[in-house]
């Protein structure tokens, strides 16, 4: 990524808004990608952020389509959508992209880069892990909760000037940036925690801290992460001990906050349930490891989506697996 080159950002919903915000206040080149309806919202209203610095939302235009014209192809791109989109994305990706462009991927969940790295594009891929929070209030206005730790790692690449200029970018606009040389084990652990305070606070209504004050949602946490942990790949090492502390600090972080998940429930929107714990589930089925906790979590998210499911039920139905 050159600095203050265009940058495509696809996603506008609360962390992409965020992410947007941060950029063009620093004089980036911001060119997005979005829903129909959001586009023709924003171009008519722009599009406000209040970041955790700022008193009141700031209005900002934007440059923003559903399908980008033509002539556009871009050699930067931030990808924040939610992950089970990744699989529709890439035959625009190949449209929209030079042949190696360089993606980064503010997203959740296990393997969601497979469907990049299937094509036949030399693009380079890079994920970011992070901590940030923010909650959308309308298509076109969005709320940094707050900024935590994001950490970035390259997948199919080692370019230390690729990195560099990724962390310059992201350290610019001020968020709190470090290299992880082992990136798929921050992803794995940030997999954990929206696999735990994610689901259950979508079955529950809670926002994330009042999960683990909770003597029953805390223990059903601890007995999610030990089925990941049986999950994981071996050479990560990882402990139930480590990824419940790091669910723990961000669990604190964003104490008033409702997770993304729950903000989907409530706005009736496709949930990330299968990117998180349904691909826990899959992995697991592949080493024939039960992972019933995980299995019923993905079960009860999608009742919930589905139909008008009471939260009391789901409660009931957790008590029933342990």
């Amino acid at each position: 990524m050159k600095q203050k080159k265009s940058i495509l950002l696809i996603g506008l919903g609360a962390i992409g808004s965020v992410l947007f915000s941060r950029l063009v206040r620093q004089d980036y080149k911001i060119v997005c990608v979005t829903s129909l309806k959001s586009s023709k919202l924003i171009r008519k209203k722009g599009i406000r952020v209040q970041l955790t610095t700022d008193v009141s939302p700031q209005l900002h235009s934007c440059e923003v389509y559903a399908e980008l014209p033509e002539n556009y192809v871009f050699d930067n791109c931030i990808i924040s959508t939610k992950s089970w989109l990744n699989e529709f994305l890439v035959d625009d990706l190949e449209k929209w992209l030079s042949p190696e462009a360089s993606i980064l991927l503010f997203q959740n969940g296990l393997n969601i880069e497979k469907p990049f790295l299937l094509s036949q594009r030399k693009w380079k891929i890079t994920r970011a892990v992070t901590s940030l929070a923010a909650l959308r209030k309308e298509k076109n206005h969005s709320i940094e909760v707050s900024i935590g730790d994001t950490f970035i790692g390259g997948i199919n690449h080692k370019e230390e000037e690729e990195i560099q200029q990724i962390l310059k970018i992201l350290s610019e606009i001020g968020l709190s940036i470090e290299v992880d040389e082992d990136i798929q084990k921050k992803i794995w652990m940030k997999t954990a925690t929206n696999s735990t305070i994610g689901p259950l606070s979508a079955i529950t209504g809670l926002n994330n801290g009042d999960i683990l004050k909770d003597s029953f949602l805390n223990r059903i946490v601890k007995l999610v992460i030990d089925e990941i942990v049986l999950v994981a790949p071996e050479e990560l090492a990882l402990t139930s001990e480590e990824i419940y502390d790091m669910i723990e600090r961000i669990a604190n972080q964003t104490a008033t906050h409702k997770s993304s998940m729950l903000q989907d429930v409530e706005s009736r929107s496709k949930t990330e349930i299968s990117t998180l714990n349904g691909t826990i589930v899959n992995l697991a089925e592949n080493k024939g490891i039960k992972v019933p906790l995980n299995r019923k979590l993905v079960e009860l998210v999608n009742k919930i989506n589905d139909e008008n499911f009471p939260k009391e039920l789901g409660i009931l139905e957790l008590r029933s697996v342990c």
